[in-house]
């Protein structure tokens, strides 16, 4: 009994530090569903054709890092806000490939199969 009762003691004398946790880093399709789908859609076709992910034309590039750079900065005088003040640059670099995943001409062709002997 003795124990808890230290413990609780020790925690409340702890210095404050001012600094909060930082909450655990969400996964792409996470940040895809609270940032991304109001505009872009749950397929990435986007509610206009200049916000489609599924089109093939990428008005900003269509780089990995030109996506990245979307994501993180947004676009001036356009609905793409910036995120670097709300997701990680990982979370931003995951979230740019999911983008792209969107695009057929993006997507892992399939390998050929050899023909049956």
């Amino acid at each position: 009994m003795l124990i808890p009762v230290m413990l609780f003691a020790l925690a409340l004398s702890a210095p404050d530090t001012g600094e909060q946790a930082k909450p655990a880093p969400k996964s792409a399709q996470e940040n895809y569903k609270a940032f991304c789908l109001p505009c872009h859609g749950p397929e990435g076709k986007g509610l206009v054709p200049d916000m489609s992910l599924t089109d093939g034309t990428w008005k900003h590039g269509s780089t990995l890092p030109a996506v990245t750079k979307t994501i993180r900065e947004g676009v001036k005088g356009t609905m793409m806000l910036p995120f670097k003040d709300k997701l990680t640059p990982a979370e931003i670099a995951a979230l740019a490939k999911l983008a792209r995943a969107f695009d057929p001409k993006f997507q892992p062709k399939a390998k050929a199969k050899a023909p049956p002997k």
